[in-house]
Parts: C-alpha cells; sequence; structure tokens
C-alpha cells in the first residue's frame, strides 16, 4: 500500500484548525485572543500585498494607506449613518478596491523602485488628507464609538466572538485568493512579474493587469479595514502611518513572497513577536529592516522556501523512523540472508 504523500500536511491542517477553533476557550485572558484577532486582520493585509508584489510583481507600499480607507469609510458610514457591519464591510471593500486602483495607475509608467517610491508618495498624501480634513476624518483625533457589530440580532461585543467572526472571513478570503490566483488572472500576473516585456506578445493586457492586482489588493485592505474599525472601535490617521506598511511588507517577506501559505505563517509569527520587542521600542523599525535584508539575500522565498528546502530531509526522517518501527521488508530480510 503506497503512502500518500499529502497525508501528513492533512493531518498538520487538520490539527491547526482544530487549535483555532479551540483557541479561544484556552486562552488565558481576552488579552491573547485580541492578538489573534490583530493577527486575522494582517493576514488579510498580507495576502492583499501577496497578490500585488508576490504573483503580480507590483510594487505596492500604500497598503497602510488602503487599510486607512477601509477602516475610515466603515467608521465614518456607522458613526454619521448607522450602517451596520454587513453594509460597512463591502463598502470598504469597493472604497479600497477604487483607491487601489487609483495608487496602481502609475504602475502604467513606471516600475519596480520607481512604482514604490510613488506609492509611498500616495500613502503619504491619504494620510495627510485624514489628518487635516478635520470635518470628515476627525483630524488627529480620529474617529472613535464605532459600534460593535451586530449579525442577525448576534452581538459580535466580545474579543470572544469576534475572534470567530474574524476567522470566518478570512478563511474565505484565503479561499477567493486562492481561486484568483489559480485560473488565468493568476496565471497572467505571474507572466507579468517573470518578464513584463513577454507578456505583452503572449496577449496578455499588462496594463489592465497591473492595475487590477492593485485594486485586489486594496479590497482585502478594505476588507480588514473594516473589521479593525469594528473591532477596536477607534481609528485615527496614526495607526495607519508608512511604518505600518513596512510592517505589513515585512511580515509578508518572511513568511514568504509569491505564497499564500506564507501570508499566514508571516502574519501569525511577526504580531506575536511585536508583543515580545515592545520593551525595545522603535528599535522595533531595525529588526524589521533587518529582517528584510536577511530575506532579501539569503532567502528569497522566506521561512516557505525554508520549509521547501528541509522538506527532503524531513522525508528521509520520516522513512527511516517508518522503517525502524515497522521492521525490514521481505526484500531487506532476504537480503540480510
Amino acid at each position: 500500500m503506497k503512502n500518500n504523500p499529502n497525508t501528513l500536511q492533512k493531518i498538520l491542517l487538520a490539527i491547526f484548525g482544530i487549535i483555532l477553533v479551540v483557541f479561544p476557550l484556552i486562552a488565558k485572558n481576552g488579552y491573547q485572543i485580541h492578538i489573534l484577532n490583530l493577527v486575522g486582520i494582517y493576514i488579510l493585509l498580507s495576502l492583499g500585498l501577496n497578490i500585488a508584489m508576490g504573483y503580480a510583481g507590483q510594487m505596492n507600499l500604500a497598503m497602510g494607506a488602503l487599510w486607512a480607507v477601509g477602516a475610515y469609510t466603515a467608521g465614518l458610514l456607522n458613526t454619521r449613518f448607522g450602517f451596520p457591519l454587513l453594509l460597512t464591510l463591502p463598502c470598504s471593500i469597493i472604497a479600497g478596491g477604487l483607491v487601489g486602483g487609483f495608487v496602481g495607475l502609475p504602475a502604467l509608467k513606471v516600475r519596480a523602485h520607481y512604482l514604490s517610491i510613488v506609492t509611498i508618495g500616495l500613502n503619504e498624501v491619504i494620510n495627510i488628507i485624514l489628518v487635516n480634513e478635520t470635518k470628515i476624518t476627525g483630524g488627529v483625533d480620529g474617529i472613535s464609538k464605532i459600534a460593535k457589530p451586530v449579525l442577525f440580532g448576534f452581538a459580535i461585543n466580545t474579543e470572544f466572538r469576534y475572534y470567530y467572526l474574524i476567522l470566518v472571513t478570512v478563511i474565505i478570503s484565503f479561499l477567493i485568493a486562492k481561486q484568483i490566483l489559480s485560473g488565468r488572472v493568476g496565471r497572467n500576473f505571474r507572466a507579468i512579474r517573470d518578464d513584463y516585456k513577454t507578456a505583452p506578445a503572449m496577449g496578455v493586457n499588462a496594463g489592465y493587469y497591473k492595475v487590477l492586482a492593485f485594486v485586489i489588493s486594496g479590497c482585502f485592505a478594505g476588507a480588514a479595514g473594516a473589521l479593525y474599525a469594528h473591532l477596536n472601535a477607534y481609528i485615527s490617521p496614526d495607526i495607519f502611518e508608512h511604518k505600518t506598511t513596512l510592517f505589513i511588507m515585512t511580515l509578508t517577506m518572511v513568511g514568504g513572497m509569491g505564497n499564500l501559505t506564507g501570508s499566514l505563517v508571516g502574519a501569525f509569527i511577526l504580531p506575536v513577536l511585536q508583543e515580545y520587542l515592545r520593551a525595545i521600542q522603535d528599535w522595533q523599525f531595525v529588526v524589521y529592516g533587518l529582517a528584510i535584508m536577511v530575506v532579501v539575500l539569503f532567502v528569497p522565498g522566506g521561512l516557505m522556501q525554508i520549509a521547501t528546502l528541509l522538506k527532503p530531509y524531513v522525508t528521509s526522517l520520516t522513512s527511516k523512523f517508518k522503517k525502524i518501527k515497522t521492521g525490514p521488508t521481505a526484500g531487506e530480510e532476504s537480503n540480510v540472508s
């Protein structure tokens, strides 16, 4: 009977899924659940950035601003018009996608580090608007008293309940991202990333798909913004400054750029690690910068590349363990005799 090579992966995935479901029941306090809620939001942001940069090869350093667009859309609609999450969430996704498309327009003319500089500039422009348009955004004071969600009469008013809302959203978003990248759109993204000059000769509308990558990235950021606004009940411009984009890019690169699973891994490890780095405050960004340098120079595929390199050794050790446990086969016994 042949062993299925994916059996171990399925078992580990099942165990991980069970842990995610029962974690709130075994958490020591609400703060631990809050950290996991933030992890879910960072996963959404990382998925969006990974689609634009990892799969389409488009430098998007405006994720903080796109996240802000989603959060402020939800915050304004809720506090001024009383919109519930079921309405603020799709509106934030649409707003994030539209602004993402606008941010992606320079990709039609520039690329690589030039595009990164342009997106940084657009990130700062949006942040300046949030600070100065006090009548709309509340300025530096931000928006407070954003209501907790109520879904079908059930109040999502605790970290415990919000955890499962974010968990379901992350699972759906991951499946959507996987579906997008497994089809024609994903193939065209990779064609542009691998050779942007040859892609048009292969029938790929490079300009359209470059902007589309930013639109999709903005949609994921918009969803993250809406969930964050209702979770935190308060938003302000300083939350979405450029350092936020640096953090999102770091966790995506550490996890594995161009790998959706890498977004899950990086978005889980770095926010948890961030809690232990609070003691060094501003030195956190030195750590993030060093992490990016190490990944770029030595392991461009991040932790997922390391896992791929270690896989043959793990498989070899597993097979040796099985042989020790089950004893020699019939063929091996005859050779010994």
